[in-house]
Formats: structure tokens, C-alpha cells, sequence
């Protein structure tokens, strides 16, 4: 599909561009649980979050739904956070990226045998708010975002951060 060709095509730009920032940026990176309130299923996430330029961070992440037997939900985000106030180790920030989503159902054929799947994948847009929480040595990175895509939904995150 040409759509997923321009969204690797984003991301590969993305990763290239900021290459040469990450020697003098912090990084982190982490994983957690979120909920979407469409799909109505709990999901597992793997993020980073990278400071290229005080107040902007690159977080891009990983979201795999855990839906019924025959039914597959993950997407991978492209978000930009912007740092909107740091105080006494809490930072609150706006959400926007890109989303790509993509669901899968398989089935039986019943008495013919075998089985078959159909998918679909979307490019959406993020919009949403969230807050690092710096505990100890590590961040807790709670955010909620709205997917602006045909698979609309709120999700609600968070994650355990740990600078690298």
C-alpha cells in the first residue's frame, strides 16, 4: 500500500535526522500497559522518549492490543512532545504525532477447511497531554491521546522511563 510506504519513508527520515542529536541528548526508554476505548482491550507498549532540543522530545512507540482469538490490533506512533512546564522533578507536555494501525481477523472455512484473514491498516493522527514523573532514577510517563483515524479512539497509557 502507498500509505505504509510513506509512513516507513517518514519514520526511516525521522531516525536519520536526528541520528547525530542523540550523542547529546537524553534518552529514554521504557514500557507499560494502555487502554483503547474503541477497541475496549488492554494493550502492552514499548516507547523512547528523545530530547533533541529543550522543549521538544521525539517519543515514538509500540502498542499491541490484547483482543479476542482471532482478532490482531497494534500500532506504532510517531509522536512529537512538546514540554509545555518542569518543575520539582514533574514535566507536563502536548502530544502530536502520527499513527499507523493495523487490525487483522482470522477465520475458519468451516467444513471446506483451512482458514483465511483479512486486514486493514490506517494512518491517523495524535493529538493528546501527558506528564513525566520523575521517581528515584526512573520516570512514570502517564498520557492520554485521541487517534484521529478510521479506528478513532482515547487511549490511555503509561510506562516506566529509564534515561539510557
Amino acid at each position: 500500500c502507498v500509505m505504509k510506504k510513506y509512513f516507513a519513508l517518514f519514520m526511516l527520515t525521522l531516525v536519520f535526522s536526528f541520528n547525530g542529536l542523540l550523542a547529546k541528548s537524553q534518552t529514554k526508554v521504557g514500557g507499560g500497559f494502555a487502554y483503547g476505548t474503541d477497541i475496549k482491550k488492554p494493550a502492552i507498549q514499548v516507547e523512547a522518549d528523545i530530547d533533541i532540543n529543550a522543549p521538544i522530545t521525539i517519543a515514538p512507540d509500540f502498542k499491541y492490543y490484547f483482543t479476542d482469538e482471532f482478532v490482531t490490533f497494534w500500532e506504532i506512533n510517531a509522536n512529537v512532545h512538546y514540554v509545555v512546564s518542569e518543575k520539582n522533578d514533574i514535566g507536563l507536555f502536548l502530544l502530536g504525532g502520527l499513527n499507523l494501525a493495523s487490525q487483522s481477523v482470522s477465520f475458519n472455512l468451516g467444513p471446506f477447511g483451512g482458514s483465511s484473514s483479512i486486514s486493514n491498516t490506517e494512518i491517523g493522527l495524535n493529538l493528546g497531554v501527558g506528564a513525566d514523573f520523575k521517581v528515584s532514577s526512573f520516570y512514570i510517563t502517564p498520557e492520554v491521546k485521541y487517534v484521529l483515524s478510521s479506528y478513532n479512539q482515547l487511549v490511555f497509557g503509561v510506562s516506566a522511563m529509564f534515561p539510557i
